[in-house]
């Protein structure tokens, strides 16, 4: 096979690799808004256990948020000029881990608290990072 032969196949390499990584690209961002919307959700189911006082629900859920939170950070963490998404999400995880140190420790009112602090989180980074 001749030079001339193998140009339009390298091509066509190249032009696949190019799609597929586009296509890498677009399915994290999808899986960044699937992990906002599991996090709210969460925040909101994880507030209810708690003036509910079930802990094991609750500790299910803080558990939950904390994991979302640990794929965010990855994920913003490979992206250029956020900083500021990165730090939330270390806060965000370090808070649901809290909570289910105070659930663990009966401690209701203070689980509440930090409950309530991840909610809040949630919307200083949806101004500058929400994709959808």
């Amino acid at each position: 096979m001749s030079a001339r032969d193998r140009t339009p196949l390298g091509a066509f390499a190249a032009l696949l690799l190019g799609v597929m990584s586009a296509g890498a690209v677009a399915q994290s961002i999808f899986d960044f808004d699937d992990w906002m919307q599991r996090i709210d959700d969460g925040s909101q189911d994880l507030q209810r256990h708690i003036d509910a006082r079930r802990r094991e629900a609750a500790a299910d859920a803080a558990r939950e948020i904390e994991q979302l939170y640990a794929q965010m950070e990855k994920y913003f963490e490979k992206r250029a000029d956020s900083t500021d998404a990165v730090r939330i999400s270390r806060e965000g995880r370090a808070l649901a881990t809290l909570v289910q140190k105070d659930l663990a420790g009966q401690r209701f009112t203070a689980a509440k608290t930090k409950a309530i602090q991840i909610a809040h989180g949630c919307r200083g980074c949806h101004i500058n990072y929400k994709p959808l």
